[in-house]
């Protein structure tokens, strides 16, 4: 019996032609032809790095989310949208709304630097109760986003971040060892710099200008900004260890930073919280210290500079769980038995 596919319609950010596919959905298993993915493409380009969406972001994500709506309403067979962090899902949701429409739209990477009072709370409120699943990468965000919307947990669902396959090309500098820190959103770099001022390691650090402004940077520290995904790549591998210093009680930050490292079989520390808990065994394939708690940081960091069988051990266990765990074959499974079960209700 022949199947009808779903259209799925993809408006993500950093996707910027028609054309161009989302990599994820590349490992969803089709075989039974249930699904199609159209992209819907952005004419803007997302900063990651930045702190705060202005007007003029806005402005984008409203005719992004507004292009994708009416892609989906055109299209002659059965369709869905699948759309990614909170921006682009409140004006899907808004339209949906509006119309009191029943199209399926899922919200894959629902993530907020932090939950908002006042008017963008009762946006959110008003708008993304529309989306039929969000798709958040650590657990304790169900909690956090179900309380602050006021939508049930079972609308949310744990979905660990993909990081794709990579070959370890280079080895650790141990000519000229350095401690590795990369990443904008949410990091403590405040605690880190008094951390490795103290110890005199030489350090990297890689992150938007304002993740560091107004700090002391010690005379140890090397503070990098625009560097291209290649030279991370790079610097993660030849790093003798990364430090991922969140400053993030609440939602999830760091897990992206993180899989790179685990990817590459480097060892890696990262503060216990949403980002952590869920992807690494403190001592097997990482070592988590405890939330702004410098002895602590210090006293990791010190032990796995200097202990190399260590270093060793956790940067294996690191890679055999990123391969196992969070490959984006293995997430492409999961996004299959979503799709389906979401698109279905329609």
């Amino acid at each position: 019996m022949s199947v009808t596919p779903v259209r799925w319609h993809v408006a993500v950010p950093w996707l910027l032609s028609a054309g161009e596919k989302w990599r994820l959905t590349q490992f969803v298993p089709n075989d039974d032809a249930a699904f199609e993915f159209q992209v819907v493409p952005a004419s803007y380009k997302h900063d990651r790095s930045r702190k705060y969406t202005g007007l003029r972001e806005w402005q984008d994500y409203v005719r992004h989310g507004n292009e994708a709506w009416s892609a989906a309403r055109r299209a002659a067979r059965p369709s869905a949208i699948i759309t990614s962090f909170p921006q682009l899902p409140i004006v899907v949701g808004m339209r949906k709304r509006l119309a009191f429409s029943k199209l399926p739209v899922v919200a894959w990477t629902f993530n907020l630097g932090q939950t908002y009072p006042g008017l963008k709370r009762r946006l959110s409120q008003a708008a993304l109760p529309r989306i039929d699943r969000f798709i958040v990468h650590s657990r304790g965000e169900i909690a956090a986003y179900s309380e602050w919307l006021d939508i049930a947990p079972e609308r949310f669902q744990f979905v660990p971040f993909e990081t794709p396959v990579r070959d370890i090309e280079l080895e650790e500098d141990r000519q000229q060892p350095f401690v590795l820190s990369m990443g904008t959103a949410q990091r403590d770099y405040k605690l880190l710099f008094a951390v490795m001022g103290e110890l005199g390691y030489p350090t990297v650090i890689v992150a938007g200008p304002h993740a560091v402004a107004g700090l002391k940077v010690p005379p140890n520290v090397t503070v990098r900004s625009g560097l291209t995904p290649q030279q991370c790549f790079e610097l993660t591998q030849r790093a003798r260890l990364n430090v991922i210093p969140v400053a993030n009680r609440t939602t999830a930050s760091g897990q992206v930073t993180l899989l790179d490292a685990m990817m590459f079989g480097r060892p890696a520390i990262i503060t216990s919280c949403p980002a952590s808990v869920d992807y690494v065994t403190s001592g097997k394939d990482a070592l988590l210290v405890r939330y702004a708690d410098h002895d602590d940081m210090k006293a990791n960091i010190q032990r796995l500079w200097e202990d190399e069988g260590l270093r060793t051990s956790l940067g294996a266990a690191a890679r055999q769980t990123a391969l196992g765990t969070f490959a984006e074959a293995v997430i492409g499974r999961t996004m299959r038995q979503i799709l389906l079960e979401v698109g279905n209700r329609r």
